[in-house]
């Protein structure tokens, strides 16, 4: 898999994971919570960085890599909360 989508692909967990951290943490401690399987996610990953050279892709990727986490993380934190919702009148 070429670096560029490997990124783009850990944004995507990384944003999508924003949703069960908010039902597990709670909405006191979500922020120290999601701030800590951000890092996670990126430090273990930091290696791939080396495999980016520098080139149009890799810049186009660095730019929609806060925008694709961002993305899940907004649709992740709503499906989660139409859930608990859901959950809580069931």
């Amino acid at each position: 898999m070429k670096p560029e989508k490997r990124e783009i692909v850990l944004a995507s967990v990384l944003g999508l994971l924003a949703g069960p951290c908010y039902i597990l943490a709670g909405p006191e401690r979500f922020l120290i919570w999601y701030a800590v399987v951000l890092g996670g996610g990126i430090f273990s990953t930091a290696h791939w960085l080396r495999d980016l050279k520098p080139s149009r892709s890799a810049w186009f990727t660095w730019l929609a890599w806060p925008v694709v986490m961002l993305t899940g993380a907004a649709v992740s934190l709503l499906v989660c909360g139409i859930g608990q919702k859901f959950l809580e009148r069931w």
